[in-house]
């Protein structure tokens, strides 16, 4: 490259940079804000399964933009009130859920659950356990504030496949049901 081309080039930069140095806040133009990346995981938990009580962790990864991929996982105990056994309580699941409005930080979703409950005794008098497949298509809202608190909340059908045994008789059922998913957690 030619450096009697370069000079004036040079002049204009270092007049141009002098003139932002000296340049007063009103000749500043405004700028828009930069917005917030969308998180990458959302982690929450159901107060509702609290009642139970069981605990139940959701676990979101965002995979694009729009499409976030969930893990459920919980554990529990209840008693039995007509023999006061102990009945523990287990569950695993994922769902995919698709943002129609928004992003993986807020908007409108929808999508599908499948869960998997298992419940069994550890009385030695009573052997029974039962376990349960929900499969669910569902629509929901998911919001973020700024600091990464999160609230989402989804509802849906079920359709819910049960099987309970004993060493002595087995019963099955299907039925379907209303699924309402209702999560507080934090994004990251």
């Amino acid at each position: 490259m030619n450096t009697s081309s370069l000079t004036p080039l040079v002049s204009i930069l270092l007049s141009a940079a002098a003139g932002l140095a000296h340049a007063q806040p009103s000749d500043t133009v405004p700028t828009a804000p930069a917005s917030r990346p969308d998180p990458s995981v959302a982690i929450t938990i159901s107060p509702l399964h609290l009642i139970i009580p069981m605990a139940e962790v959701t676990a979101e990864v965002r995979l694009a933009p729009k499409f976030g991929l969930a893990l459920i996982g919980g554990v529990g105990m209840i008693r039995d009130e007509l023999t006061n056994d102990r009945i523990q309580l287990f569950e695993g699941g994922a769902s995919a859920r698709y943002y129609v409005t928004g992003s993986f930080r807020t908007g409108l979703q929808v999508g599908a659950e499948a869960l998997y409950v298992h419940a069994s005794t550890e009385d030695m008098s009573v052997d029974i356990k039962a376990r349960g497949l929900g499969l669910s298509p569902f629509v929901g809202y998911k919001w973020t504030h700024r600091s990464g608190f999160t609230l989402e909340g989804q509802i849906g059908a079920s359709a819910m496949f049960l099987r309970a045994k004993s060493p002595t008789a087995t019963a099955e059922d299907k039925r379907v049901a209303p699924m309402l998913n209702l999560n507080a957690g934090w994004s990251l």
